[in-house]
């Protein structure tokens, strides 16, 4: 099996993998791949929420164009649809208001707006997002692909009491669903359970009709296994892995004939759990897929609790075979929606690609908080912080190259987790047992040496603690920083926040070992976080 050639960012590669195998070969490029969920371009959410027009559609491609994105993928509305289909019907369709959401007027009046666009589009335009996006991505020189969320259980929340939310297969077929309450993840025991053979037909099908309507369009399907992660009973995802094998089989024949009668190469790819052992309880033989050649890339996921330091360099060991793998950036972090910052996403940007990674993938990164501040950056009051999802940032998280000498911000995971996945994280860490951590650097520090290197420690209880990086007692403290820096966001109780000075020297490119002790009491490490200052944040950007 022929090394991968690697090139600068944005260079096309030239990967030979596994001809014995039955692997063609592929020819990709780095990417930095925006993920849109099309429920905020049905929202319009940009312009208002006014109602939308094909010109808005455009300018939310137009808005990652011209930025070091290089492949758009748009949501095709899994259980409900952008689009008309055989199916199901269109997102928010409330049949003429015979449904409801069980007296929620305001979730009624919103599904309904992400209906009433779509047919708005339909009529005054002759499309539908779908097909609207994927053109415009192609006229902007992107790679056009359509992402399909494999068992979205946004529709199998019966807590909301709201048809219009459930799809008529869902709610016509409870046997079809898990029903295991040992299951862990919200709507899991509902989910559909696809040991059974109607529920793959079902999906297939939709999966096919998407590609014969849009196979001319694209240059790619992704299957996103992450929204959400559960396809079978608990005690039953490994024995029925054989069954995702086959329906990935039938997919990859599916691209690759509608890929002929199109005279070109429709990549088929798949975004599944960031280690090979949750892939394996989740019933996905990823290294099974990789080596039947039926993937052409693959993408490690999250779901809902950010994952800041995927550990990209094990994965690719432990697949076994080169294939391009990407990192998620999702939009989740310690708690939901609280926001990831400028210098986390960069950091977790660095900390993938520094490990191996082809490239990033943004998922949920929407502007609609920065339209709404007027498209200015503002940094969270009297800090160096901005949280701010912002186009700016794309002209950045795409290389390396571009992240070097800017402000970021490295980070564990505080060991919370959605769906059974596993953080690449030894935290909370109690200090009467374990006392070790390691901190991922993909600066090159000795290079470009940072004009000051922090180290928080978020911890249970203020009693004292000391803390070693690379074997050397770190001394020096600033009481001021944690406010500066937003590390107080979330404090409860009797939490504390520290602030270590770490000396330049102390801190290399790569692994950094941090040891802990404490004297007495039950001091627990709850969070990790490593900043690396540049300069100023109008030249090296906010935290």
């Amino acid at each position: 099996m022929m090394k991968l050639l690697y090139s600068l960012a944005f260079c096309w590669l030239v990967i030979l993998t596994g001809c014995d195998q039955g692997i063609e070969p592929v020819i990709v490029k780095h990417r930095l791949i925006y993920n849109n969920d099309g429920t905020e371009i049905l929202g319009n959410n940009w312009f208002g929420k006014r109602p939308l027009t094909l010109s808005d559609v455009n300018q939310y491609v137009d808005m990652i164009a011209g930025s070091q994105v290089t492949t758009f993928m748009i949501c095709s509305g899994s259980d409900f649809f952008y689009y008309r289909s055989k199916f199901g019907n269109i997102i928010g369709d409330d049949k003429n208001g015979e449904l409801n959401c069980g007296g929620n007027i305001e979730y009624h009046r919103l599904l309904n707006r992400l209906y009433q666009n779509a047919v708005l589009l339909e009529k005054e335009a002759g499309t539908d997002i779908v097909e609207a996006t994927l053109k415009r991505a192609k006229e902007k020189k992107l790679e056009a692909f359509i992402t399909y969320r494999m068992n979205d259980l946004h529709f199998a929340d019966t807590a909301t009491n709201c048809p219009i939310q459930y799809s008529a297969f869902w709610i016509a077929h409870p046997q079809y669903w898990t029903n295991d309450t040992t299951l862990t993840g919200w709507n899991s025991s509902r989910a559909l359970d696809f040991a059974h053979k109607e529920v793959r037909d079902h999906k297939l099908g939709i999966i096919r009709e998407q590609l014969e309507k849009y196979g001319a369009l694209i240059d790619g399907y992704e299957l996103d296994f992450m929204r959400f992660i559960v396809y079978f009973k608990k005690n039953e995802a490994r024995q029925n892995a054989h069954l995702i094998t086959g329906m990935m089989q039938s997919v990859k024949r599916m691209t690759d004939s509608i890929g002929q009668l199109h005279n070109k190469k429709i990549l088929l790819t798949a975004r599944v759990p960031a280690t090979l052992a949750n892939c394996g309880e989740k019933g996905l033989d990823v290294k099974e897929w990789v080596k039947q050649g039926l993937v052409d890339f693959l993408t490690m996921g999250i779901h809902w609790l950010g994952e800041p330091a995927m550990p990209v360099a094990e994965f690719k060991k432990q697949l076994d075979f080169e294939i391009p793998v990407y990192a998620s950036l999702d939009d989740g972090t310690y708690n939901p929606r609280e926001g990831y910052s400028h210098g986390m996403y960069r950091g977790m940007a660095s900390h993938a690609m520094a490990q191996g990674a082809d490239g990033a993938y943004l998922f949920n990164y929407f502007f609609t908080a920065y339209n709404e501040a007027g498209q200015k950056l503002q940094p969270e009051e009297g800090t160096v912080v901005c949280r701010t999802i912002a186009p700016e940032l794309l002209q950045e998280l795409g290389s390396l190259e571009t992240l070097k000498k800017r402000n970021k911000v490295y980070m564990l995971s505080d060991g919370a987790t959605s769906y059974s996945l596993t953080p690449n994280s030894p935290l909370p860490l109690d200090l009467r047992g374990n006392t070790e951590a390691a901190v991922f650097v993909g600066d090159d520090v000795a290079a470009d040496k940072p004009e000051e290197i922090i180290l928080f420690i978020r911890t249970n209880t203020a009693d004292s603690f000391s803390v070693l990086i690379n074997g050397h007692t770190l001394k020096q403290t600033n009481a001021e920083y944690p406010k500066r820096y937003d590390k107080l966001r979330g404090i409860k109780g009797s939490q504390k926040v520290t602030a270590f000075i770490v000396p330049p020297n102390d801190l290399s490119q790569g692994k950094n070992q941090l040891t802990f002790s404490a004297e007495g009491g039950s001091v627990i490490v709850q969070r990790i976080e490593l900043v690396l200052k540049y300069g100023d944040v109008e030249r090296h950007g906010y935290f």
